[in-house]
């Protein structure tokens, strides 16, 4: 096998995204050709259906709502771009997981009837994406590398991935934190190395009203499987919507 390019994205919260990030993330999936994509959930943010706008006009639900839309849209886009790569799509504690409580309790029929499922929601195998829902546990992807938007939430960077890594026992790839940091730890009786990656967010900040703390850095991540099996993992941050992938700089 030959090395393979790998990138990541989560958090984006559409329509609450950040158009200048996505676009600029854009540049970069047409710059590394990856042979693997995974988007670590929250890329709708589900709104409609959240506890935080329960009783007012804002609640309901439509296939029409823009953050199904956008995640359509943003999903097609890439199909378009990397039409043969390995797409996964690892929904979030957003996202499907809580269209799906909702109509659980307000809907006039039963969820197995099947009127709605993430398929129906965001044809996500029409853009040649695996699903995997947030109840499911972390997917093994490569080398010692799995994939989840993440459980645990703490307040500093890393420690979510700590606990998770910790608590799971893989090395990880997540979400879900809007924050970027690495965690890594060596047992030295086996010589093995667990780590961790929260890989950050490419959503608008000042349309986020539900966290006024917001210790939230923006960037997503890439990565390298290498022909022999080893997989090497970098954080993107965005600033300024500038970001680098090795020594080439991107300008959103």
């Amino acid at each position: 096998m030959s090395d393979m390019t790998w990138l990541f994205a989560s958090d984006i919260h559409f329509p609450h995204h950040d158009e200048r990030m996505v676009s600029l993330w854009f540049d970069v999936l047409k710059y590394l050709k990856p042979g693997a994509i995974d988007l670590p959930g929250d890329i709708d943010d589900a709104e409609e259906t959240s506890r935080w706008v329960e009783g007012t006009s804002k609640e309901g639900f439509s296939l029409n709502y823009p953050g199904i839309q956008l995640t359509r849209k943003f999903q097609a886009d890439i199909h378009e771009i990397s039409p043969n790569a390995d797409k996964h799509f690892h929904d979030g504690n957003h996202g499907w997981y809580r269209h799906e409580k909702w109509l659980d309790k307000n809907a006039s029929f039963t969820l197995t009837d099947g009127v709605y499922s993430p398929e129906v929601l965001y044809e996500h195998s029409k853009y040649g994406f695996q699903w995997h829902d947030y109840a499911d546990q972390a997917v093994h992807r490569y080398g010692d590398i799995y994939v989840h938007h993440g459980d645990s939430i703490s307040k500093h960077a890393g420690e979510s991935v700590r606990n998770d890594v910790e608590n799971w026992g893989v090395s990880l790839v997540r979400g879900h934190s809007h924050r970027m940091g690495v965690y890594n730890r060596t047992y030295d009786l086996t010589g093995e190395t667990r780590r961790g990656y929260e890989i950050g967010h490419m959503c608008d900040v000042k349309q986020m009203g539900y966290d006024r703390t917001r210790n939230w850095q923006p960037g997503f991540a890439y990565g390298i499987v290498a022909g022999t099996g080893e997989v090497f993992i970098d954080l993107v941050p965005i600033i300024n919507y500038t970001c680098v992938i090795g020594t080439k700089v991107f300008r959103g």
